[in-house]
């Protein structure tokens, strides 16, 4: 990937002129790519760009980068919009999941909303970048606090890790810690968005969120709590079988 960058040359085309020699200025900028990559620094932002759900998005050390086991949050949003409707992203980073879901419905219109300023410049750009500036608002909020209502369908990857985690270098230090960790266990996140995220729905609305291994059963009972009856809460696998997405649908 770095070497394509330096080259612009597909891989294709790298593999028909694996023998050519390259200039000394793609060798230079190669070999500070490659510096940079030797200190953990992840690709998508020596890039600046990752591709999710079939688009490229741009992506910078103020938002996680987007990873292809969210898509299923996008899946499950498209499924459950209705015509017409409004989609929330809480704590939208690069807002790869509310662009995703509005550049597959043009009917569709949607909020996303973060606490971080340089996050939200790098959603502005993402939503220029896909073609839905005009039905993407975005706006600087917290969990605790936003207040608007009437949303048809909520999307949410929230911070899920545990404070005292062990985890790769090029996360813990280059992916920003306010979008990762969420107190001693990992769940306060989800503490606040059981009681805040009932009244940002309309009647009938749907609620998906991300989850980290091994909180399935936890995450489902705080939004049991907080939602309460009549609504249906599931807990769904990724692909590779682990618990990953928490599934609210609420009653009318």
């Amino acid at each position: 990937m770095l070497l394509e960058e330096v080259t612009g040359l597909d891989r294709a085309a790298m593999i028909a002129c694996e023998r050519d020699v390259l200039d000394d200025g793609a060798d230079r900028r190669f070999e500070a790519l490659l510096a940079r990559r030797a200190t953990g620094e992840p690709v998508s932002q020596i890039l600046g760009r990752r591709e999710f759900y079939g688009r490229t998005f741009r992506v910078t050390s103020d938002v996680l980068t987007p990873r292809p086991e969210t898509e299923m949050l996008v899946e499950a949003a498209l499924e459950a919009l209705p015509p017409g409707g409004r989609v929330l992203d809480a704590g939208t980073g690069s807002g790869c999941l509310l662009l995703s879901v509005l550049a597959e419905r043009p009917d569709a219109t949607g909020r996303g909303f973060d606490v971080s300023e340089a996050a939200l410049a790098v959603a502005a750009v993402n939503a220029a970048g896909v073609g839905v500036t005009a039905r993407a608002a975005l706006s600087q909020d917290r969990f605790e606090t936003f207040s608007e209502t009437g949303f048809d369908v909520l999307v949410c990857n929230p911070p899920y890790i545990a404070e005292a985690a062990d985890l790769p270098a090029d996360v813990r230090h280059f992916e920003p810690a306010g979008a990762l960790f969420a107190g001693t266990d990992g769940l306060d996140a989800y503490r606040v968005l059981a009681s805040k995220a009932p009244g940002w729905l309309s009647p009938g609305g749907a609620a998906f969120f991300e989850i980290g291994a091994g909180q399935g059963e936890a995450v489902a009972a705080l939004m049991r709590r907080g939602f309460g009856a009549p609504c249906d809460v599931s807990v769904l696998p990724d692909l590779a079988g682990l618990d990953r997405m928490i599934a609210v649908r609420t009653g009318r």
